[in-house]
């Protein structure tokens, strides 16, 4: 399972804030999550820049090439290099003209991959702006093909509580900081396989997607559960990459319910507490 990262490296700063309280204001000390950019190349081109939370940038980096669709499967990828060493990125702002070239190759990722491997519809000569909040919004690729997902997984719905235990046992920084989305890869009984966190849930997907990717886990028998709601980008993405079954302590969209049922992606939502409310193919959920 994925190890994360201790208190005392997680990506924060101090700030001062005043609590007010019937009338009366009282200064105190807190700290709040950091958001940075990250500069993301492919064949030496700048094809996306993430604002994320920083932390596991080659993990976000393989998630983000492969669900994105930009390129046709993860085994093209030849390398991915961080430049940044793979550390925590500390800092309040993005790097300064003045920074010195290690502060500034922190917000910078460089992977190469086959050539004949990047699908041709990738614009890599167009750089996106991947805001933390959202997905990547690009209509004219909302009509590339996706595949159907044929995984047999089925799971039981214990199974589905056991992660969101997972999930909520993995949230450190959300419990110690909070402005944090979080996605749990488990495998079929519901442990967890990585938990991660992020300032944007399409990028908490990425990284842990990632994570599988870089070590071999086969996607087609994991399950994945989102903090957030499930949006047409995000249903997009767990199609691409074969994940059979997704959750989400919150809501799905009709039109990610739609596109789910259309490719077999099995869809819950509203997992909480022991209920939830499974809205595409409930044959994977066996309830006998």
């Amino acid at each position: 399972m994925h190890t994360p990262m201790t208190p005392e490296h997680w990506p924060i700063t101090p700030w001062k804030v005043w609590r007010i309280a019937d009338g009366a204001a009282t200064p105190e000390e807190i700290h709040m999550v950091q958001e940075e950019p990250l500069a993301l190349h492919v064949n030496g081109r700048q094809v996306a820049v993430l604002m994320r939370l920083p932390g596991m940038e080659k993990e976000l980096a393989a998630g983000f090439l492969v669900s994105e669709g930009l390129v046709r499967a993860f085994e093209a990828v030849q390398i991915i290099h961080h430049c940044g060493q793979g550390q925590p990125a500390p800092g309040e702002e993005p790097p300064a003209e003045d920074e010195t070239p290690a502060a500034q190759s922190r917000n910078r990722i460089e992977v190469t991959v086959a050539p004949d491997a990047l699908r041709p519809e990738a614009r890599l000569d167009v750089v996106r702006l991947i805001r933390a909040g959202c997905g990547a919004v690009d209509v004219d690729r909302a009509t590339i093909p996706l595949p159907t997902v044929t995984a047999p997984l089925r799971v039981a719905p214990a199974a589905l509580l056991a992660m969101a235990s997972a999930m909520r046992a993995g949230q450190h920084l959300h419990d110690g900081v909070g402005g944090v989305h979080a996605a749990a890869l488990c495998d079929a009984e519901g442990r967890a396989i990585a938990v991660c966190e992020d300032v944007g849930r399409h990028n908490a997907v990425d990284k842990a997607v990632g994570h599988c990717l870089l070590r071999g886990i086969p996607l087609e028998r994991t399950m994945l559960l989102c903090s957030g709601r499930l949006s047409y980008e995000m249903v997009t993405k767990v199609i691409r990459v074969g994940i059979p079954v997704l959750a989400s302590v919150s809501t799905p969209t009709a039109l990610a319910v739609r596109l789910a049922e259309r490719f077999g992606l099995t869809v819950v939502g509203y997992l909480r507490g022991s209920r939830m409310t499974v809205y595409t193919h409930p044959e994977r959920i066996h309830t006998g």
